[in-house]
């Protein structure tokens, strides 16, 4: 029956251009990819549900606030740079009326609970223009990838423990066998300094 319904209202223009409006709405809505829409000021517009699931944050907190007042630094971590690096991807993209995609960014959220939690993104910024080339909206597209950066971080700090530990053996190696030369020496000539 919802289909009947459906064909029905894509008869008339104005009912395929309605459709086509729910339609893209729920597109946007849904889509398993995280987007915020932002005005080129930088106010939110919307998040769709799976930008609000990884960030951990109600729809109605977003709508209308400022994006760096809404997602701030993390006051805790010393050269936090992720407002600062999105801002200006954020302004290049507009000015330059293209797509911008950052380097895997460090850029900490808050949980319900008001707990920082760290974070890793990959986002791609673009501006949505109009027919005169004008921006209407700017798009903030974000994929989340702490495991993997959290995974490289380990490898990259396990790599420095086995340098640390192979200076250390090496320093140890040279003491054993300073020490070796040293005994043999004293071996040979006990009574001598």
């Amino acid at each position: 029956m919802t289909t009947a319904r459906a064909q029905r209202h894509f008869r008339t223009p104005n009912g395929k251009r309605r459709m086509a409006q729910l339609v893209y709405r729920e597109v946007y809505s849904r889509a398993p990819t995280p987007f915020l829409l932002m005005t080129p000021e930088f106010e939110i517009i919307d998040a769709n549900d799976a930008y609000l699931a990884a960030t951990m944050r109600q729809r109605d907190s977003l709508a209308g606030r400022d994006m760096f007042q809404a997602f701030p630094d993390n006051p805790a971590v010393p050269g936090a740079d992720g407002v600062a690096n999105l801002k200006q991807s954020l302004t290049t993209a507009r000015a330059s009326a293209s797509r911008q995609v950052m380097k895997v960014q460090r850029y900490d959220v808050i949980d319900p609970e008001g707990q920082w939690k760290k974070r890793y993104w990959r986002p791609v910024n673009w501006p949505v223009l109009d027919k005169a080339g004008t921006v209407l909206a700017l798009v903030h597209h974000v994929m989340d990838v702490t495991s993997e950066a959290l995974v490289r971080e380990r490898v990259e700090w396990t790599d420095i423990l086995f340098r640390r530990a192979d200076a250390a053996c090496e320093q140890s190696r040279l003491l054993r066998e300073e020490t070796r030369q040293r005994l043999e020496r004293l071996r040979r000539r006990p009574y001598t300094s």
